[in-house]
């Protein structure tokens, strides 16, 4: 009996373990199906039909694991499970005749999952169902080239809030960043950088897209509320930059070796000039300038050429439109309308402080032709007289009267030709 007892002993011990209820506590540490929370940070998520995504078409087909770029699991899910504020958060990838759609999770979820995931020559398309804030972001991809990721809100219109300072996003090369349909960027009054910087690659601006609210307060080369172009290229097909305010380009600023091409879009509001070109190139095919407090655009040793297009009801001390200011700065006009905008001084419409200016096509409305949307230099007592009301080049050289389609008018150093005024 003794013998039985004892070798009894042992599977009684092991069947009262199995049962012990703490040993199988999952949130006790001494538990044999204890997880802990550090584990859980970069999983596959479950294969069960709640979470596998719903294609909207026919022509969306989710990802496997080794067609996204996703860790190898037995899994069959394609979601990726990031840890975020405390809770789990998921994207899950679903290939479309677009690009790539990251659904679910937050902003910072999507890029955290690109930062991993990323591949050549593939789009992503991150969609947002909901406002969110993001802090400083740069898009960039080690090995990756021909990358291309459009932002845009889902339901209607989101808003992305800037939650510190600095810039909330830095576009680097072989990257193209596009700002799409419904989707707002918001800056802040306190804030020392600019909203979007494009070092190297591509900003793309479209319709519905809008870049906001943000103060670039930086103590030393403040340049750009809204835009800055440092290297690389902006291209703006719709969209709007508005209320954005810094001491160089408070809406855009473009920098040397760079381009801002405006297709369409408004630059409007902005508290300085709506575009300052440093030594780059501006070509303005289309779009509205108007509204900014410091005039429409600024021209140093840069080049600007308009084809088309609208500068409005724009306000400076001098050049309300358009002020070409450096020595190899060049202003060429072959289309569209520069009208409507006010000086205090000098060149309610066009001022050439230095440069070359030549215009060949398009109109620049005059006060002493159109009173009411002629461009206008005034002080607080009214229009002043022999100040250049359209374009003003100096005492001698200006035009007080709307220079139409069919005028043309250059000044190149001394070499001064056209209709001007006397």
């Amino acid at each position: 009996m003794v013998l039985k007892l004892a070798f009894c002993l042992p599977f009684l011990a092991f069947f009262l373990g199995c049962t012990d209820p703490e040993r199988n506590n999952p949130t006790d540490p001494g538990s044999n199906n204890y997880i802990s929370e550090s584990s859980s940070s970069h999983t596959q998520s479950s294969s069960s039909d709640a979470d596998k995504p719903e294609p909207s078409s026919s022509s969306e087909m989710p990802f496997s694991s080794s067609e996204a770029g996703l860790p190898l699991s037995s899994s069959s899910s394609s979601s990726y499970i990031e840890q975020s504020s405390g809770s789990a958060t998921t994207v899950t990838p679903v290939r479309t005749e677009e690009g790539t759609v990251l659904r679910g999770g937050n902003l910072a979820t999507k890029l955290g999952w690109l930062e991993r995931n990323t591949e050549s020559h593939n789009t992503y398309i991150l969609e947002m169902s909901a406002n969110d804030n993001s802090s400083s972001r740069t898009l960039q991809y080690s090995g990756a080239i021909g990358v291309v990721i459009i932002l845009k809100g889902d339901g209607g219109n989101r808003t992305i809030r800037f939650s510190s300072n600095g810039t909330m996003f830095t576009v680097k090369p072989n990257v193209t960043f596009i700002l799409d349909n419904n989707i707002t960027l918001q800056g802040h009054s306190q804030n020392t950088g600019v909203l979007v910087n494009v070092d190297g690659g591509i900003f793309i601006m479209n319709t519905g897209a809008t870049i906001t609210g943000n103060t670039n307060a930086a103590s030393y080369n403040a340049y750009g509320g809204g835009v800055y172009v440092g290297n690389g290229t902006f291209e703006m097909n719709g969209g709007t930059i508005s209320g954005n305010n810094a001491e160089s380009g408070s809406g855009v600023y473009v920098s040397s070796g760079t381009t801002l091409k405006m297709n369409g879009g408004t630059i409007s509001d902005n508290n300085g000039r709506g575009v300052n070109v440093n030594s780059g190139t501006f070509d303005m095919s289309g779009g509205t300038i108007s509204g900014n407090r410091g005039g429409g655009v600024l021209i140093r040793n840069g080049t600007f050429t308009m084809t088309d297009g609208v500068i409005s009801g724009n306000n400076a001390n001098s050049g309300g439109g358009v002020y070409l200011d450096g020595y190899s700065g060049t202003f060429t006009m072959r289309g569209g309308a520069i009208t409507g905008n006010t000086a205090s001084e000098y060149g309610g419409g066009v001022y050439r402080n230095n440069g070359t200016f030549a215009k060949t096509g398009g109109i620049i409305t005059g006060y002493n032709s159109d009173p009411t949307n002629g461009n206008v230099v005034k002080d607080g007592t009214g229009p002043m007289v022999r100040r250049g009301h359209a374009v003003y080049i100096n005492a001698a050289t200006r035009k007080e009267t709307t220079a139409e389609s069919v005028d043309n008018l250059s000044a190149n150093g001394s070499t001064i030709t056209g209709g001007w005024d006397e």
